[in-house]
Parts: structure tokens; sequence; C-alpha cells
């Protein structure tokens, strides 16, 4: 798990002990090591929250990682929805997947031009579930929208 991924989950009071230790485990993965981390990366998923966030705050501090700004965090869950997106095929998933980028953006980032483009989304997909009078569109072009409004995203993130 990538630390702005899960520092957004912290941010948005979502975090479980899960959450620490994948992230525990993907340091240790790229040879990232501390004493607190090898302890953190050691707890399993019944220890106790609080126990588990002492040593991942020490672990932030041996370390030395500064907490990034919310942007920065709901940016990187935004990234983490969007190659979701891109690698699931079920329909009714990547809508709730643009539901939930939708909702980062609309209530969280103050961005009109990311906005604009996952209210529409939003819009289509409600026009799919609740008119059902004729449209110039299916759920297949829908989708593939999606998945492109998707790719744009993480293509527009690596150039920042």
């Amino acid at each position: 798990m990538e630390t702005k991924v899960l520092f957004y989950k912290i941010y948005k009071g979502r975090v479980s002990i899960e959450d620490y230790i994948n992230w525990s485990h993907s340091l240790l993965e790229k040879n990232v090591t501390s004493s607190s981390l090898n302890i953190l990366s050691s707890f399993t998923f019944n220890d106790n929250l609080f126990e588990v966030e002492v040593y991942f705050n020490r672990t932030i501090n041996e370390l030395g990682i500064k907490k990034p700004t919310f942007e920065a965090c709901a940016r990187a869950y935004i990234s983490l929805l969007a190659n979701r997106i891109k690698q699931v095929n079920d329909h009714t998933e990547i809508f709730n997947l643009a539901d939930m980028i939708f909702k980062i953006v609309a209530m969280e980032l103050d961005d009109p031009n990311e906005l604009y483009t996952w209210y529409e989304l939003s819009e289509i997909i409600d026009r799919l579930d609740y008119d059902y009078a004729a449209r110039d569109f299916n759920e297949d072009d829908v989708i593939s929208r999606i998945k492109k409004e998707a790719d744009t995203f993480l293509k527009e993130l690596k150039l920042l």
C-alpha cells in the first residue's frame, strides 16, 4: 500500500489494522527497514489497533516520513481507484469505483476541471440506472468512457 493512500484512510478515519500491516509489508518489499517497521510488520490482523498505531508512528519518525497534504493523499487514493477501474471488467464494480472517484473529487478536492468530467460520468451512470427512455449510449459505451477517463487521470498525474 502506498504511503499517501494509507494517510488518506487515516485522514478519513477509515484506517484498519490490515492497512497498517499491508503498508509495512509493502515497505519491506521495497527493502525499506527500521526496527519499528519490523515490529509493525509482525502484528496480526487481530492485534490491538492502538498498539499498531504506536508502532506506525514510531516507524514514520524513524524513516523521516512527513505527513502528506490531504489533497496529495486524496489524489493518490483516486489513482488507486483509477487503477482498479483499468483492471476490472465487472460493470457494477466499475460504476461503483467511478462513483467513489466522483464523490472524492466533488466533496474533497477543489478542481473544477476534474469535477466536470466525473460529474458528467456520474450523471450518465444515473441515467443508465434510472432513465428507461431511449438514450444515445449503452452500458459498454459508458464503461469505455470511464476506463478512458481513469487512464487520462493517471497519465496527467504522472505529468505533475
